[in-house]
């Protein structure tokens, strides 16, 4: 059953269409997709982003014992820095997904909030005598994202001082109408973005100061169609939707991101790099442009020279490309940019060829 998201019930106080997207029932639509695409291509869009949660991690040993466990290279996050990240089993397959936010006194890891009990049990197993805690703060924290090529000059106005977070997934804390919000440099369509984390107890006061605000700081309501619209476009893949712990990371295309070549050993480090080595993955995230008018759903197979060879996972009409297009698994021998596959509609067969991500430059 999907879940609702923190402020679901302050939506419906306004003309807002609701709809399932994986693990969740989000704001479709405020307005328009039309006005709502165009804020998060070529303005400034907020999006009610609360799929997120936390988890803290603390103690004098936190940064060595996250370096161990995590894709990425932990070690050299400085406080108010921070980096995309994977949790592994060791077969390297995709526990979750994960935000890493360096801190003073302790490291934040965002995830996907259905995943994140699993995470920190998880976590929690892997802690032996390392000064090291691990606190779930699932549903405890809202995340709004202000999402478009005019996102700082927004946050300038909305904090009322200049905002600076040169590098992505760059941090610091602000007020936004006296409430206390953490900033986070991070765009979700392939583009210039920031999280606006806030406790579940301010989490009402701030969205209404954010819906009230939005006009003065050149800010656009925007639903989930939108956003996901423009990150298909961006072939950026979601937990839930796009990857699961079904999937290895060289087949998400996470790793060039999420993943250190150089740090050394992790759970999961010896598939990921005997894949790297000795062969590329049996089957691989790609976009598919689509011929004709008709957009697939998520679940449609992929045919190539008539045999299965993958499913969508995501699709939409792209805005940008005035066609469908979608994501999907394909195996080798088929996930070569140009390959020419058909999608299994019904009885009906379309057209389609695999592409390279992005679809749509950011």
């Amino acid at each position: 059953m999907p879940y609702p998201l923190l402020l679901h019930a302050e939506h419906a106080t306004g003309p807002v269409t609701y709809r399932p997207l994986g693990n969740w029932v989000v704001p479709w639509c405020f307005e328009s997709l039309e006005t709502e695409y165009r804020a998060l291509r070529s303005g400034a869009g907020l999006v009610d982003y609360s799929t997120l949660a936390v988890i803290e991690i603390g103690g004098a040993d936190r940064a060595a014992f996250l370096h161990n466990l995590l894709t990425n290279d932990i070690k050299r996050l400085a406080p108010g820095s921070g980096c995309a990240a994977a949790l592994l089993n060791a077969n390297g397959t995709l526990l979750a997904d994960l935000r890493v936010l360096m801190m003073e006194q302790a490291a934040w890891l965002l995830c996907d909030a259905t995943r994140a009990e699993s995470l920190a049990r998880a976590l929690e197993g892997y802690v032996f005598s390392e000064a090291v805690t691990v606190i779930n703060h699932e549903r405890r924290h809202a995340v709004f994202a202000i999402e478009g090529p005019q996102t700082m000059a927004a946050l300038s106005r909305l904090t009322k001082q200049v905002i600076a977070l040169p590098e992505r997934f760059d941090h610091a804390t602000a007020t936004i109408d006296e409430v206390p919000v953490r900033l986070v440099r991070d765009g979700l369509t392939g583009g210039l973005g920031a999280l606006c984390i806030v406790e579940s107890s301010h989490a009402k006061r701030l969205w209404e100061s954010l819906t009230r605000l939005a006009p003065g700081a050149g800010l656009r309501l925007a639903g989930w169609e939108a956003l996901n619209t423009a990150r298909i476009e961006a072939g950026i893949p979601w937990y839930g939707l796009d990857m699961t712990e079904e999937h290895l990371l060289p087949e998400t295309g996470l790793e060039a991101l999420a993943a250190s070549e150089t740090k050394g050993c992790y759970v999961g480090q010896e598939i990921v790099a005997r894949m790297a080595t000795y062969g590329s993955a049996s089957k691989k995230l790609m976009g598919l442009l689509i011929d004709g008018a008709e957009t697939p759903e998520p679940g449609d197979r992929i045919l190539h020279d008539g045999q299965d060879t993958g499913q969508i996972t995501s699709a939409c009409l792209s805005p940008a490309l005035k066609r469908p297009i979608a994501l999907g698994y394909v195996k080798r021998g088929a996930y070569e940019p140009g390959t020419a596959v058909e999608i299994a509609r019904g009885n009906a067969r379309l057209r389609a060829t695999v592409a390279a991500r992005p679809l749509v430059a950011g």
